[in-house]
């Protein structure tokens, strides 16, 4: 059909050019033409919705009735649902991951777990030759410290033991996206070097998103190969080191709402 109205078009402008005198009958065919036009194209168009109604409606109606079931089941397990990302706050490092890490490192933190989370992060993190020496049995031994001020500074989360037969140290520098300050980790080592302690009772971890090593504007680059060499410092990854730590503990957490808390932790570091 849409050749039978170009055809027509065609003759209505070869009839225009051969019979200049007589422009109001040619105008009038025109007029007729267009409307019939309008007309074709009008049923044109709806033929073409029917096709395609016809041809994809079922594949439609199987959207929509997906669309009801994730609805259904959203409304039971809110998936997407995500208390850091809602409060604007995951990458938040002294406002969100520092406070949290240190209430789970915490045995007697608020997440009820005793000493859970610290005796798998020191399974995990410290090395095999020293991990005994910082397990200790009394959990009101521990004692951990957020922003613990020292000279020119503060740690972001240290661990110490209170037991006099067994001194240690552990330094966790949270660096997510705050800048290195000048020589900072220079001075935490002084700080608890100048505790007295051997290597074997102090260990540094220095924790970012992917595990990098800290520039040559925090520590000097001497210090940091001797202190790597010493086996007391260390680097941690949240993406990996954090991740992967916290996703085995998580089946052995027994409070249901603090599991669902760490996975949604999950989500955001996995991020990151």
């Amino acid at each position: 059909k849409l050749g039978i109205y170009r055809d027509l078009f065609h003759n209505l402008v070869v009839n225009l050019r051969q019979n200049r005198g007589t422009k109001m009958s040619s105008l009038s065919e025109i007029s007729i033409f267009l409307d019939r036009y309008k007309d074709f194209s009008k049923r044109l168009e709806r033929q073409k919705i029917a096709h395609y109604k016809a041809k994809f409606g079922g594949l439609l109606s199987g959207y929509y009735s997906l669309r009801k079931v994730i609805t259904v089941f959203n409304q039971k397990e809110a998936f997407n649902y995500n208390i850091f990302e809602i409060l604007n706050i995951k990458t938040a490092e002294v406002k969100t991951h520092t406070p949290f890490l240190k209430n789970l490192l915490n045995p007697n933190g608020s997440h009820g777990q005793s000493d859970l989370f610290l005796n798998s992060f020191i399974q995990n993190f410290i090395p095999q030759n020293k991990r005994d020496f910082f397990m200790l049995s009394d959990i009101d031994d521990y004692l951990i410290e957020q922003e613990k001020p020292i000279l020119k500074g503060r740690i972001d989360i240290y661990i110490q033991s209170l037991n006099p037969k067994n001194k240690f140290g552990i330094i966790i520098e949270n660096k997510l996206h705050a800048e290195d300050q000048k020589l900072q980790l220079n001075r935490y080592y002084d700080f608890i070097n100048g505790r007295k302690y051997g290597d074997h009772q102090m260990i540094m971890f220095y924790l970012t998103i992917d595990g990098s090593d800290p520039s040559n504007y925090s520590i000097d680059m001497n210090l940091l190969a001797e202190l790597k060499r010493r086996n007391i410092f260390y680097n941690l990854s949240y993406r990996t080191d954090i991740y992967n730590w916290l996703h085995v503990v998580l089946n052995s957490i027994k409070a249901d709402k603090l599991k669902y808390l760490v996975e949604q932790y999950l989500e955001i570091i996995k991020h990151l």
